[in-house]
């Protein structure tokens, strides 16, 4: 790592924060100086960085670190795919959840999945296609999913439908936080079991604003549904109510290792260098918003999940050894007991937690 230009970086986010911009602007001129756009390795996060607070600055320029991301750029559809596809994280933790789904879900009459951001549906009709070539598919499933994109539930809906599973499906098209009480009514109706699935989704309910923890809420409500069990899915990283400089600090120890990891994959230059641009909008969202109420990127460590279940009443427990995958070069898989960490060089990024109802 470029050590003068970490120090660089640093300095414009503190002054950032201070609310210096011309101080600030100075330091990421000299950050500019520092870093060469034509090497994709570590200083293809300095540019990332550079770039998500120029904008936060309201700065001019010259277009000539955004057409040098631009040379990388695809369709982000695209890009999700080839992160989908190639990086171990996400890779990874979409089979681990899968398998843990499948415990639920597998072989009963009757169940019921509510799956919160499912947006187009790929992890559920890989579930559901899976469990049917093994003929354990539920008899009937009614799948409740969550999105705010219509579209995306539409999609959703075909893709599972694809899957020859009999199914009756509701599409709940709003965020989160903003279901409502004919929401939760459908949710607490529906056919037993009951399992909840959130993957990579529930860091993006922000607190409301009368101060509301959104979080805390979810759960609550989600507790009064009496599912059987929770599967949640999370980066394991701190950009939720931390001020500017810790949150940058934290986001910058997490997208190394996430960069680092990618480097290490067998894929070819450019598929590595799209997938680090996939992260670009969530730099973006974290150091780059000015508005603290517009940020969407919220990650909160994975202890601060498991404490917000048990609160709610949910006992975090352990994955079966067969959820786990025979192997995960370069990244490693570790099962704790509250949860399955998922990372790079001894640094977690990713957890995979399994909860239940607590005894009453």
């Amino acid at each position: 790592m470029n050590a003068h230009a970490f120090e660089t970086l640093c300095q414009a986010v503190e002054e950032t924060h201070a609310g210096r911009a011309d101080t600030a602007r100075r330091w990421l001129d000299k950050l500019r100086g520092l870093i060469d756009p034509e090497n994709a390795g570590d200083d293809f996060l300095y540019l990332l960085y550079h770039d998500a607070l120029t904008r936060r600055l309201g700065t001019d320029q010259d277009g000539r670190d955004n057409l040098y991301l631009r040379r990388f750029e695809r369709p982000q559809i695209e890009l999700f795919d080839l992160v989908a596809e190639h990086l171990p994280v996400v890779k990874l933790a979409g089979r681990i959840g899968g398998a843990l789904l499948a415990q639920h879900l597998a072989g009963r009459r009757t169940a019921t999945l509510l799956s919160i951001g499912i947006g187009s549906g790929v992890q559920e009709a890989t579930l559901l296609t899976a469990l049917a070539k093994r003929g354990m598919a539920p008899g009937r499933l009614t799948v409740i999913g969550v999105d705010p994109a219509v579209e995306s539930l539409h999609q959703a809906e075909r893709s599972l439908r694809d899957t020859g599973v009999t199914l009756d499906f509701h599409g709940v098209a709003r965020f989160a936080e903003h279901m409502t009480d004919d929401d939760w009514d459908l949710v607490r109706g529906a056919p037993r079991p009951l399992v909840m699935n959130a993957a990579f989704a529930l860091h993006h309910l922000r607190d409301s604003l009368s101060g509301a923890d959104e979080r805390s809420t979810f759960f609550a409500r989600l507790r009064d549904a009496e599912p059987e069990a929770v599967v949640l899915c999370e980066p394991d990283s701190d950009h939720h109510r931390v001020p500017l400089p810790e949150r940058f600090h934290n986001s910058w120890k997490h997208f190394h290792h996430v960069f680092r990891l990618i480097d290490a994959l067998d894929v070819s230059a450019a598929d590595r260098n799209a997938m680090k641009l996939f992260f670009r909008r969530e730099v973006a969202d974290i150091v780059g918003t000015a508005d603290d109420e517009e940020r969407y990127e919220r990650h909160e460590p994975t202890a601060r999940w498991l404490d917000r279940l048990r609160h709610a009443g949910f006992r975090p427990t352990p994955a079966p050894a067969s959820a786990l995958p025979d192997t995960a070069h370069p990244a490693f898989v570790r099962r704790d007991r509250d949860s399955v960490r998922i990372g790079f060089d001894g640094e977690s990024l990713v957890a995979v937690i399994q909860a239940m109802l607590a005894q009453a």
